[in-house]
């Protein structure tokens, strides 16, 4: 069961870094892409969607054990998380395939800092956070796992986060809770199979379905009012159930399969390298009143391209430890730190 488990959140994370990828082909090379059903829809779920995965994993693999070295903990996510959020806008965006002349290494940190550039993993690494402490709270007083009390320290945790947005504090904190709270859908799913058993049902399927077809449509992209956002969340909740079931039904080719899987496992790294592959030409090319259904096979294409191109990428920049080390967070092996290592021993 728990390979099945791994799998399956392999096959999610694939499709759903596929369907960011695709979003942004659009966006960079559709004619007010960013008003396309196609970018407009997708952008209802891509990444409340990530946050429910990342929440589901968590609850499998971050454990209070982590308590015991603490510090190690947060040094590998400042490593795996902040270091290539800030490396990709600083130096590579600004130094590397760019004709930009002027740089302003203080403009584009406060940026940064306010929740700008790759802005996914600074929202994932501070939720990240968040999540042990209720970890910590939960392992001291809800050994008995026992649902309610979860979910009051959950609350009393997210509270933290309500407590910054009643002053002000940055603007990166009401999506913080937005996201917060798919993260935990995440790590409940994960920790209780009675969500996951609900989620697996064919009647609840078909509800979501039709939630999302009937309300999608009236989404408006980049409108904060509270009713776009209510529409907004109801079909991002509506759409995980529906991948939830859809994924762990469906029977894969083994080709398509792999590839999924694989883009899965590497999706962060996917995610940190496409912005600099995915705009063809110097201004968006293809006319607005394209057909959606043909946009989505052609920009689909242009998205698996961009993939595989990532991941040849990184296939070459992993051979240099440091690079692997500043643009993806890899562990820091160098070859003559193992030499040396073997002479000590």
């Amino acid at each position: 069961m728990q390979k099945e488990r791994i799998l399956y959140i392999d096959r999610l994370r694939g499709i759903n870094i596929f369907l960011v990828v695709l979003g942004h082909i659009v966006t960079n090379n559709v004619i007010q892409g960013e008003y396309s059903g196609v970018y407009v829809w997708g952008s209802t779920f891509r990444m409340p969607l990530f946050m429910f995965l990342c929440g589901y994993i968590a609850a499998k693999v971050i454990k209070p054990k982590i308590f015991k070295n603490y510090g190690g903990f947060i040094l590998k996510k400042c490593r795996t998380l902040l270091i290539p959020f800030f490396v990709w806008p600083l130096l590579v965006s600004n130094f590397f395939f760019t004709a930009k002349e002027d740089y302003h290494f203080l403009d584009t940190m406060s940026v940064l800092i306010n929740g700008g550039g790759l802005w996914f993993l600074l929202h994932l690494f501070y939720i990240t956070i968040l999540y042990s402490f209720w970890l910590y709270i939960s392992s001291k007083i809800n050994s008995k796992n026992k649902f309610w009390l979860d979910t009051i320290i959950s609350g009393l945790v997210l509270s933290i986060l309500a407590v910054l947005l009643y002053f002000d504090v940055s603007p990166m904190i009401r999506p913080l809770i937005m996201f917060y709270i798919f993260y935990f859908a995440g790590v409940f799913v994960s920790k209780y199979d009675m969500f996951s058993n609900i989620l697996m049902k064919r009647e609840v399927f078909s509800v979501a379905l039709l939630v999302f077809i009937s309300l999608v449509g009236f989404y408006i992209y980049a409108d904060s009012t509270i009713y776009n956002i209510l529409i907004k969340v109801i079909c991002a909740i509506a759409a995980i159930a529906v991948f939830y079931f859809t994924i762990r039904t469906i029977k894969w080719p083994p080709l398509i399969d792999k590839y999924v899987r694989f883009w899965g496992v590497n999706s962060l790294i996917i995610y940190v390298t496409h912005f600099h592959i995915i705009r063809i030409f110097e201004n968006p090319f293809i006319p607005e009143g394209v057909n959606p259904f043909i946009l989505l096979v052609f920009t689909a294409l242009l998205a698996i391209i961009a993939c595989l191109i990532t991941m040849t990428i990184y296939s070459f920049i992993k051979m240099s430890p440091v690079l692997n080390f500043l643009l993806y967070g890899s562990k820091l092996n160098l070859p003559f730190s193992k030499k040396e290592a073997t002479l000590n021993t």
